[in-house]
């Protein structure tokens, strides 16, 4: 505003030039004394000086001798002016007209005005925020006081038993609250899960433990009654036992490896070197079963992170129940390869395979497909191989091999 008031006054002090150069001394005097008298409230002062110092024209009655300053109070008193309230200072300038001396001053009350003038904005604007910051404030207190309590309802909900109940949320939300709710019933659909395995793991505890502990007692009350002990009991017995303690212990393992420490005893393992010991261990086995036992692996060096031991035991048990579900003259064939982000690792048979229904049911806990529950087994290999998998990262899917299935791991590098 300084400049552009200083920008004003130089160009009057050009026009005044110029009447002074068309008109002379009369003409300049005459403009001078009237931008005086037509100045609002003195907020303009002029002063025509002559050579002698002598004042010819203007609203500045006493000459101002000497150097003059940039900038004067409007009380000085060598101004003799009595300006409107709103100015304090006033901006001074210096031109030489010819033979004479005008000074010209400016007011600042155009700045004092402006200022006026966004203080009552700010003041404005200040209020307006407030009160509409309060009507927002108690609008979003009131819907996220909702939310919270529908929340806390689902919480109740949940802790009375109803494992059904779910947070209300939409799917184009992203607020934090949305985020949160959809964590809730995310996590709410994962107890669910877990709640309906361990009850299928029960009531299949119940089935499968039924039969050998029902034959154990009644191997045992015989042997009561009777009161002699034959050896074709007594090792029946200990079979069945036996049975019974493995299948408890395949369970225990289960347990122990998914609530171990991912990273406990990780380290880098080479996928091809796994399954070239499986494949050695193996292949007598195959052999007397009448299979081929096939590891075609190509590419060395493919190393994942993990622990050595369960990654023998993960392609053991494949190769192991490949084995007992495969009829003599089939083949079982193991393979990696190597891929941009990820390491997968093949066990595939051209045995009967698998029904597509079963494919995803064949990792639950004593979970049996129809051809073979007249073979040894509890059920519980797969369900320690997918254990191990999910442990390791590991993706784990049974596909088609046509004939035969395929397990194929995959690793994420």
């Amino acid at each position: 505003m300084q400049d552009w008031i200083r920008d004003q006054m130089r160009g009057d002090s050009q026009t005044l030039k110029a009447v002074y150069q068309e008109e002379g001394e009369a003409g300049l005097i005459a403009i001078i004394d009237g931008l005086s008298y037509v100045s609002f409230e003195k907020t303009r002062l002029y002063q025509l000086l002559d050579a002698d110092g002598n004042v010819l024209s203007g609203n500045i009655p006493a000459p101002l001798i000497g150097a003059l300053p940039t900038q004067m109070a409007a009380n000085d008193s060598r101004l003799a002016v009595h300006p409107p309230y709103e100015v304090d200072v006033y901006w001074l300038r210096e031109d030489t007209l010819g033979p004479y001396r005008l000074i010209q001053g400016a007011g600042n009350h155009l700045v004092a005005e402006i200022l006026e003038a966004l203080a009552a904005a700010l003041l404005l604007g200040y209020v307006s925020v407030i009160i509409l910051g309060l009507i927002v404030g108690v609008r979003v207190g009131r819907i996220t006081e909702q939310r919270i309590t529908s929340i806390s309802a689902v919480m109740a909900d949940v802790s009375a038993g109803q494992l059904a109940a779910r947070v209300p949320t939409r799917e184009t939300a992203k607020d934090d609250l949305s985020r949160v709710s959809a964590g809730i019933n995310g996590m709410l659909d994962q107890i669910g899960r877990l709640l309906e395995s361990q009850q299928q793991i029960s009531n299949d505890i119940a089935h499968d433990m039924r039969t050998p502990l029902q034959r154990l007692r009644q191997r045992l009350e015989r042997m009561s009654q009777t009161g002699t002990v034959e050896p074709e009991d007594l090792l029946a017995c200990q079979r069945q036992t036996d049975d019974i303690i493995t299948t408890f212990n395949a369970l225990l393992r289960i347990a122990q490896i998914e609530a171990r420490n991912r990273n406990s005893r990780f380290e880098n393992v080479d996928i091809v070197e796994i399954l070239t010991v499986v494949a050695e261990v193996f292949e007598p086995a195959a052999e007397e079963a009448g299979i081929e036992l096939v590891a075609p692996i190509f590419g060395q060096g493919l190393i994942v992170t993990g622990d050595r031991g369960l990654l023998m035991q993960m392609f053991s048990n494949l190769v192991e129940n490949a084995i007992r579900h495969c009829p003599s003259g089939t083949s079982i064939t193991l393979a990696a390869a190597s891929e941009t982000h990820s390491i997968t690792a093949f066990v595939a048979d051209t045995g009967p395979g698998i029904d597509r229904t079963d494919h995803d049911r064949i990792f639950r806990r004593f979970f049996r497909i129809e051809g073979s529950r007249n073979t040894s087994g509890h059920g519980l290999g797969l369900s320690l191989v997918k254990a191990i998998a999910d442990m390791h990262g590991a993706t784990i899917a049974v596909r088609d091999n046509n004939p035969g299935a395929l397990f194929e791991i995959r690793f994420e590098l």
